[in-house]
C-alpha cells in the first residue's frame, strides 16, 4: 500500500489542480514552439527537439498521472460523473496508445510493379548501416539514428570483430549538403561539371585520379583507359579534353560555336556547352590546386531533403574520414573505405524490412474524372501470399479500403507515372492500434 506521506505528496504536490494546469500550460507552449520550430528547420527537429524528447514524454507521463488523480480526488466514478469521466479516461487512453505506439510500431513504404511479388519494405526511421570485411569474414550491422538540424546529433560506437576494435563517431551532420570548391595550396586538380537534373542546375566535382559519371556521361580524369569515357588530363596547369565522338561546343559568353575532334586531347572550354546524342553538360571551374568543402545550402529538413553524415571510422586506433549521404524513407548508397586490411561500407537511409508474407501486384487501376486526366480514384489488385498460414487470397486495395494482415496494415499511398507501378504505405502498430481504437481487427 503507498504510504500516506506518499499518497499527500502526490494528490497535493506533483498532480494538484495548480500542476495539472501547469502541465496544460507547458504543453500549450510546447506544442506552439514545436510549430515555428518546424516552419523553420522541418519536421524532423520539431519530432526531435519537441515530440521525441524525455522531457515531452515525462511532461505527458505527468500530464497522465495528473487525470488519474483528479479521477481520485473527485470521486467520479463514486459520484457517477460519467460525461467528465470519460473525457479523463480518453485522454488517458489516447497518450497510452500513444506510448505503445512510439516504442513498439514502425512503417514505411513498399513499392510493387505489376507482375512482381514483393516480401520486403523501406523503413521511414532512419539508420547508419555498416558492412565490414576483415578478416576474411564479412558481419553486417546497424543503428537507428534520428538526425536534425537542431538538437544533439552525437552518435559514437564500438564493436570488437575479431582481433579488431572498430570506432565509429558522428563528427558532423549537414542538412542540404552541397560542395563548394575552395583553392588549397595543398589540394589536388578539380574540375566542376555542371547538368541540368530534375531539380533544376546539379553541380559535381572530378577529382583528379577519380572516374566519374555524372548523369549519362561518364568522365576519366585518371590515367587508366576506360572506354566510352569523357577523358580529361592535364598539360600544365592547362586541362585537357578528349572524347570518342563529335561534340558541339558553345562558348556562352560569345555564342561562339565549334565541333571537337574525337580521340585527341584538345583545350577544356570552361563555362561552355558541350552537347552530344549522349548528354549535354558544362565544365563551370577549375583549379589545380584544390579541396572540396562541405557546406549547408539551407538549414531546413524536407522529407525529400537529402543530409550528410560526416563520419570518422578508425580500425585499432588508426583512423580515416568518410562522408554518407541519405534521404527519407530511401536506402541510402554505401560509401566505401579501407583500413589497413579492413574494408568497411557505411550508409545513411532507410533499412529494408523483411515481411513474413508476400503481396503480388496484379494490376493498378486508375480511374479519372471524365474529360480530365485528374485522377478520381485508384486502387491496386493485389495477391496475399503467406505460405506459412496456408493463405493465396485476391485482395483489392483503394482509398477508403485498407489491407490488414498479422498486424500490418496496407494503405494505398501512390503509384508509378506510367500507371504500372503502386506505392502502399506499411504501417504495424497492432498494440498502439489496439489501445487507443480497441480495434481488434488489427490482430487478422
Amino acid at each position: 500500500m503507498i504510504s500516506q506521506k506518499i499518497k499527500d505528496f502526490l494528490l497535493n504536490r506533483l498532480f494538484s489542480p495548480s500542476a495539472f494546469a501547469s502541465y496544460i500550460l507547458i504543453f500549450a507552449i510546447a506544442i506552439g514552439a514545436a510549430t515555428f520550430i518546424e516552419n523553420d528547420f522541418g519536421t524532423s527537429s520539431a519530432q526531435k527537439v519537441i515530440y521525441q524528447a524525455r522531457w515531452f514524454e515525462l511532461l505527458l507521463l505527468l500530464f497522465s498521472g495528473a487525470l488519474v488523480a483528479n479521477i481520485y480526488r473527485f470521486r467520479m466514478i463514486a459520484q457517477k460523473k460519467w460525461a467528465i469521466l470519460v473525457f479523463h479516461a480518453a485522454m488517458i487512453v489516447i497518450i497510452a496508445g500513444a506510448a505503445v505506439t512510439r516504442y513498439t510500431g514502425y512503417e514505411g513504404m513498399m513499392h510493387i510493379r505489376e507482375g512482381s511479388t514483393s516480401h520486403t519494405f523501406t523503413s521511414t526511421e532512419m539508420y547508419l548501416l555498416f558492412e565490414v570485411t576483415a578478416n576474411g569474414q564479412r558481419y553486417n550491422f546497424e543503428e537507428p539514428v534520428y538526425f536534425a538540424s537542431l538538437g544533439n546529433n552525437s552518435f559514437e560506437r564500438s564493436y570488437a570483430l575479431g582481433d579488431k576494435i572498430l570506432n565509429f563517431r558522428v563528427k558532423d551532420f549537414i542538412p542540404n549538403p552541397k560542395e563548394e570548391l575552395l583553392f588549397d595550396e595543398s589540394g589536388i586538380p578539380i574540375i566542376k561539371v555542371v547538368i541540368a537534373g530534375g531539380g533544376g542546375r546539379e553541380e559535381y566535382f572530378v577529382r583528379q585520379g577519380e572516374v566519374k559519371k555524372i548523369g549519362p556521361t561518364l568522365f576519366n580524369f585518371s590515367d587508366r583507359d576506360v572506354p566510352g569515357a569523357v577523358d580529361l588530363a592535364l598539360s600544365g596547369d592547362k586541362p585537357l579534353i578528349r572524347t570518342n565522338q563529335p561534340y558541339s561546343v558553345m562558348k556562352m559568353a560569345t555564342r561562339e560555336e565549334f565541333t571537337t575532334t574525337p580521340g585527341e586531347f584538345q583545350e577544356l572550354m570552361l563555362r561552355s556547352m558541350y552537347r552530344s546524342d549522349a548528354g549535354q553538360f558544362v565544365f563551370g571551374d577549375f583549379t589545380p590546386s584544390g579541396k572540396i568543402t562541405m557546406n549547408s545550402s539551407s538549414i531546413k529538413m524536407t522529407n525529400e531533403s537529402l543530409a550528410g553524415v560526416l563520419m570518422e571510422v578508425s580500425v585499432n586506433g588508426q583512423s580515416d574520414e568518410l562522408t554518407v549521404y541519405g534521404r527519407k524513407g530511401i536506402e541510402g548508397p554505401y560509401r566505401k573505405i579501407n583500413i589497413g586490411d579492413t574494408q568497411i561500407g557505411v550508409s545513411y537511409g532507410a533499412k529494408e524490412v523483411r515481411l513474413p508474407f508476400a503481396l503480388a501486384l496484379r494490376d493498378f487501376i486508375m480511374e479519372r474524372y471524365p474529360g480530365t486526366n485528374s485522377a478520381a480514384s485508384y486502387a491496386s489488385e493485389v495477391t496475399l501470399i503467406d505460405p506459412e498460414k496456408n493463405i493465396q487470397e485476391e485482395k483489392r486495395i483503394y482509398m477508403n479500403n485498407i489491407l490488414i494482415h498479422r498486424g500490418y496494415r496496407f494503405f494505398q499511398s501512390s503509384f508509378d507515372q506510367d500507371e504500372l507501378g503502386t506505392y502502399l504505405t506499411v504501417n504495424h502498430d497492432l498494440w498502439g492500434t489496439w489501445v487507443s481504437y480497441f480495434d481488434l481487427t488489427t490482430k487478422k
